[in-house]
């Protein structure tokens, strides 16, 4: 009976169950392992193939439409029916667990109990982890382009969130340069929204909606980045306008100061109805002269301030600039009226001449178009060049009026000229 020391022969059966429950205990526990593996990103993959396969209608027949795999209608049927079937047989083992302590494998008859038991559990989660198997080889694709969805959209929501991070960066480097623009604060909170948006549209496994709204959230923050960044220059941008308008400003005073006699000349020399709708030119360029003074003086106090508003300070020199503009314009068309009825009174011919020409030129164009075309037009011409005559007559008699004349030779041209576009595009 001499041998090496080991467990006595009469306790070996006694052992034996307990090495049954601890082998079936661990091999229950390794079934669960591979079936918790097998199912781990189930639940997302079938939520977002399902979700893809609910909105790709009409309106997402864009251009990601070819990039969508509809999941079949069985897709939902067969994963409700596995799920349910997994989660009861998952509930049986982890009962098995519960009812069959470690500790009482002492006990032989527990033991052998617990071994049953837990080896059925086994091999439920074993048939289980099989129908998975067969589960994500039916619906792959399916499955796979859900997949790659959701990838995409959590890569999306995290470039929206470094965006949204870059772009407050880029305003806060902004405001030590002691520039500012109020509008970003809000553009980067609305970006913020939708990427928080997006974040909880991907919590609750909605790819699609998550994607579109990171991708929202990045435009925005983008946008936001793009005009921080912009600042510096946009400021240097707006200094020099306002140095230059300063310039303009002493240049249009004395443009200003042109339009008294050019309209003691009008009134002189011509009646009212030539020059009637520039009658009020003074009282308008003087308006607008002092809006751009207003506008200058505010400018100039926006860029003494200690942090500039850097939209703001751009507006008021666009309005400096369009108030120098009507200014501008003001004396233009008053001092261009004057010459005009200058030119004409001294050579009526001049006028008459080009008018001719518009309706020579016109002519040979019509006379270019196919038949059918050029009679739709035919009459309209005709109907114009009737007028030459007339307007011929005005300008060569005793006491012409002059600005009827100019508005007449003007419509004339203007009407032709509109005839030959129209045939042109027709």
């Amino acid at each position: 009976m001499s041998g090496p020391v080991g467990t006595p022969w009469w306790r070996r059966d006694r052992e034996a169950p307990r090495r049954e429950a601890t082998a079936a205990r661990e091999a229950a526990a390794a079934a669960m392992l591979e079936l918790d593996t097998a199912l781990a990103d189930l639940p997302d993959a079938v939520a977002a193939a399902e979700e893809a396969g609910g909105s790709s209608g009409g309106r997402d027949r864009g251009r990601r439409a070819h990039h969508r795999i509809s999941a079949p209608d069985s897709l939902a049927r067969d994963w409700r029916d596995l799920s349910t079937h997994a989660d009861t047989v998952i509930g049986h083992y982890l009962q098995a667990l519960a009812d069959h302590d470690a500790a009482a494998d002492a006990d032989p008859g527990r033991a052998r109990t617990a071994a049953t038991a837990l080896g059925a559990a086994a091999a439920a989660l074993r048939e289980v982890h099989g129908q998975v198997l067969r589960f994500r080889e039916q619906y792959g694709e399916v499955l796979a382009a859900a997949a790659r969805a959701r990838a995409a959209a959590a890569r999306t929501v995290s470039a929206a969130r470094e965006t949204t991070a870059a772009a407050r960066a880029a305003l806060d480097a902004a405001g030590a340069a002691g520039l500012a623009d109020p509008g970003l604060d809000a553009a980067l909170a609305d970006a913020d929204r939708l990427a928080a948006g997006a974040a909880a549209e991907l919590a609750a496994r909605r790819a699609a909606p998550a994607l579109a709204a990171a991708e929202q959230a990045r435009s925005a923050a983008e946008a936001a980045a793009e005009r921080a960044r912009a600042l510096p220059e946009r400021a240097a941008e707006v200094r020099r306008g306002a140095a230059s308008v300063r310039t303009r400003r002493e240049a249009l005073g004395t443009r200003h100061e042109r339009l008294t006699p050019v309209m003691s000349e009008l009134r002189r020399r011509y009646p009212l109805s030539a020059w009637a709708d520039v009658e009020r030119a003074p009282q308008r360029a003087s308006a607008a002269l002092a809006e751009a003074d207003e506008a200058l003086s505010a400018l100039q106090a926006a860029l003494d301030a200690p942090v500039l508003d850097v939209p703001a300070a751009a507006a008021l020199l666009a309005r400096v600039r369009a108030a120098a503009g009507r200014v501008d314009d003001e004396v233009r068309s008053t001092t261009g009226r004057l010459q005009r009825l200058d030119a004409v009174a001294a050579d009526p011919g001049s006028l008459l001449t080009e008018v001719q020409r518009a309706v020579v030129d016109a002519r040979r164009f019509l006379a270019g178009l196919p038949e059918d075309r050029a009679r739709r037009f035919r009459r309209t011409f005709e109907d114009l060049a009737r007028r030459l005559p007339a307007l011929e007559e005005a300008a060569r008699g005793r006491r012409p009026d002059w600005g009827a004349v100019l508005r007449e030779a003007q419509a004339i041209e203007d009407a032709l000229d509109r005839l030959v576009r129209t045939a042109r595009a027709d």
